[in-house]
């Protein structure tokens, strides 16, 4: 399915030129579409392969560099001669790493990790965007600083305003002579070497009761809504369809919420979630687990939309839909996700979504559902019932 999409909307997508010290590369965003008016690098990025050049003048060994983060390839386009480790949480940030190598015809030693997987001590350079959750980049510095030789050099770039003091105090935990260069390009760099510490996982695991629902939520740091249910998420819990749907799929599913919440209401349904985020899958994996047990009928797993799931083959969707990826706000992802749910959805089924009354949401489903009307609705949230 990845393929056939890739394929639908190569040929057609606007194509964009990265040149920079380290070399000129065609580089567009995942998924792809047509004219696409974002740009798939930013300044950072830019810095990042300026200062890898430097290192590499200098005599610093880039041999086997570990990335962290690299949303859509930028990084790996500098290293990609290398036997290259990249990690990130984002599903999508793999496929398009692997859709900017091939639209470049590059070849590279590449070993995509997710941040649960064990990191190979033999790195000789961390190349790193800092991630928009503090929690997670609280996490990525202690795994890497418990399981990467000490000294190991990492260099880091983000927008300026991401340097702030709580970022500050967590390079100067995991880290020794850090350095920070001024603003250049809105952007600032980090230098510093990793010093040893011990943490586990479990350390970053944070646990909460969801009042009125008697659900036990669990969650891996970065996962939306790690201590508290949103606004629009309650509006949806308190506006779910009845019970009796065959197969469900919770898409976009964070921490899992919505999907065991229908799941208590529900138990003889076939329940799926998906997210896009490794964090988010297997901490809906632990509350699955934690509040209704193993079973064949409950399944997570990540995926690019629903592009892994067959047409007519669900009952009901039930979606809270981001309007960001990462740093960008954009409302391209909702909409994939709205094409993907009228697809998998058989005749008659419902796609019950929330989202913010600003966004722009409901003639596109208008055109896509057979029968769209409104649901509930609040200040700021309104949840719509779709129906195939």
């Amino acid at each position: 399915m990845e393929k056939s999409r890739l394929k639908k909307y190569g040929a057609h997508a606007a194509l964009t030129l990265l040149n920079t010290a380290a070399g000129r590369w065609q580089l567009r965003r995942f998924p792809t579409r047509t004219s696409d008016p974002l740009q798939a690098w930013d300044a950072a990025d830019e810095l990042l392969h300026e200062a890898l050049d430097t290192h590499e003048r200098v005599g610093g060994t880039t041999a086997r560099p570990l990335l962290v983060n690299d949303a859509f390839g930028a990084l790996l386009m500098a290293v990609a001669h290398q036997h290259v480790i990249s990690c990130s949480d984002s599903y999508l940030s793999h496929l398009a790493q692997k859709a900017n190598l091939e639209l470049n015809q590059l070849t590279c030693d590449l070993q995509q990790i997710d941040p649960l997987a064990e990191l190979p001590p033999a790195i000789d350079i961390v190349l790193m965007k800092l991630p928009k959750s503090h929690s997670l980049l609280a996490f990525q510095l202690a795994q890497l600083s418990a399981n990467l030789k000490p000294g190991t050099p990492i260099i880091i770039a983000a927008k300026s305003k991401l340097f702030g003091p709580a970022a500050r105090e967590l390079f100067a935990q995991h880290c020794d002579a850090v350095e920070i260069s001024l603003v250049q390009r809105k952007c600032r760099i980090l230098r510093a070497k990793l010093r040893p510490n011990a943490v586990t996982q479990t350390d970053f695991i944070q646990q909460w009761h969801v009042p009125d629902t008697q659900l036990e939520l669990s969650h891996h740091p970065g996962v939306f809504g790690r201590n508290q249910l949103d606004i629009g998420t309650r509006l949806l819990l308190e506006n779910l369809p009845p019970a009796g749907a065959q197969q469900v799929i919770d898409l976009g599913c964070g921490n899992g919420v919505l999907g065991l919440a229908y799941a208590r209401s529900s138990p003889q349904s076939q329940i799926t979630w998906v997210d896009e985020s490794y964090l988010a899958v297997a901490s809906c994996q632990r509350n699955i687990d934690l509040n209704l047990g193993s079973s064949a009928r409950y399944q997570a797993h990540v995926d690019d939309c629903l592009s892994q799931h067959a047409a007519d083959s669900a009952d009901l969707v039930l979606c809270n839909p981001p309007f960001h990826q990462e740093h960008t706000i954009t409302e391209h992802i909702a909409r994939q996700m709205f094409h993907d749910a009228k697809r998998v959805l058989r005749k008659g089924g419902e796609m019950r979504v929330v989202a913010n009354r600003h966004l722009p949401y409901y003639h596109p489903l208008k055109r896509l559902f057979s029968r769209v009307h409104q649901v509930a609705c609040n200040a700021k949230f309104v949840v719509y019932s779709c129906q195939a």
